[in-house]
């Protein structure tokens, strides 16, 4: 046979590397398709997570006429023979449990009187190690126990100490959702109608608690037990709060109930920042409660006070010095190093925060929200009327 008349195979090293080079094009042109599809997924099981525990704070007011109550402060964890209401130091995470098929996480610790004081706090490890999927944003982070509290100061209370004993923990839960407490009201002097007040962050110092013996404040009840009479929230779910339909005068569809919330991305991982270093059912707190109160830039009333708190209104006209523009409302997840932002809701995602609101009713926010409007959603009485276009649904 000829030479000529033989058949070549295969291909050239040209030909091969020109197709490898359209492969890498086409590869590089679905990888982020595929990703913003993943992501999309996420955002939904997000989403789907956040209309559930919506769902069960519904089933929690139809059974005690309240939505669920939110504890007392952040070194309190769920005390089983505390009720439901205002003597119950758990936050809401815990107090939700029974709505989310946990009742036997709830009731841990329960018949308190027969127990020993370490049979309480081998109660107290458990409850706070024991993850909650339900709680988990998937962009952000894994659901599991962390391995670190950065700040051993966040270890709860031991509730049968004699004393404030604090139980440490090796690993901890930890959530990517807060409850919605509105903005805080701290009263500064005056009375009646001339009564002025500052406004505040979700931070709440452990003494405001409060920090004394458990069983002396549980047989006292709530007044005059160490909490701060001079602290009210505008929100839902706060300190001791028992909020119903009733008091959500905003209505129950422009009401936020539960958000995502912000966390510094450099410590999602570590317990390295204040919003997020204690566990996932402490009481009110900056680790699982955020605020809607908003800064305003260059101001110089602005300043962050050492406690956390933020005293100026946002309503306010500007003073001397600001700019026109308010400050972020909620921010997805970023370095914060000064520790400025761990009142504000945030997310992983990009652009958007998930919320559900009193209703049920679950949805996305943008990040670009007005700042005043973001605010009035947290706040189940200021009177302001926000129609939907406002709003941005």
């Amino acid at each position: 046979m000829s030479r000529s008349r033989m058949l070549r195979h295969g291909f050239t090293l040209v030909e091969l590397l020109v197709v490898i080079s359209i492969i890498g094009v086409l590869m590089s042109l679905l990888l982020p398709a595929i990703n913003a599809a993943r992501e999309q997924g996420r955002i939904t099981q997000c989403k789907s997570n956040l209309r559930n525990l919506g769902l069960a704070n519904l089933e929690c007011q139809s059974k005690t006429s309240h939505y669920v109550t939110g504890g007392w402060g952040p070194l309190w964890v769920g005390f089983a023979d505390g009720g439901n209401g205002v003597k119950q130091p758990g936050g809401w995470v815990y107090n939700l449990l029974p709505y989310l098929d946990e009742n036997n996480l709830y009731v841990l610790g329960q018949g308190s009187n027969s127990l020993t004081d370490a049979q309480m706090q081998g109660d107290v490890v458990r409850q706070v190690q024991t993850t909650q999927a339900i709680m988990n944003c998937p962009t952000r982070r894994a659901v599991q126990a962390w391995n670190t509290i950065i700040n051993p100061n966040m270890n709860p209370y031991d509730p049968l100490a004699t004393g404030a004993q604090q139980v440490n923990s090796s690993t901890v839960a930890r959530g990517d959702f807060a409850a919605n407490a509105g903005v805080q009201y701290k009263k500064a002097s005056g009375t009646g109608t001339t009564e002025t007040e500052q406004q505040f962050g979700c931070f709440l110092d452990p003494a405001s608690g409060p920090n004394n013996t458990f069983p002396n404040t549980y047989a006292n009840g709530v007044a005059g037990t160490g909490f701060d009479a001079t602290l009210r929230w505008s929100g839902v779910v706060f300190q001791r709060s028992l909020i119903g339909d009733g008091s959500v005068h905003d209505g129950a569809g422009k009401t936020y109930l539960f958000g995502e919330k912000f966390v510094d991305r450099k410590h999602t991982e570590d317990g390295g920042y204040f919003g997020d270093e204690g566990n996932l059912y402490s009481g009110m707190g900056a680790d699982n409660y955020r605020t809607t109160l908003v800064l305003w830039q260059n101001d110089p009333t602005d300043t962050q006070n050492t406690d956390g708190s933020f005293p100026s209104d946002p309503s306010k006209p500007l003073q001397a010095g600001t700019t026109a523009n308010p400050n972020v409302a909620m921010l997805n997840d970023q370095v914060d190093t000064g520790g400025v932002y761990g009142c504000l809701f945030g997310s992983a995602h990009s652009g958007i925060v998930n919320f559900v609101f009193c209703d049920g009713r679950t949805t996305s926010v943008s990040v670009s929200i007005d700042p005043l409007t973001h605010r009035y959603l947290g706040e189940r009485n200021d009177g302001k009327i926000l129609d939907d276009a406002t709003i941005g649904f």
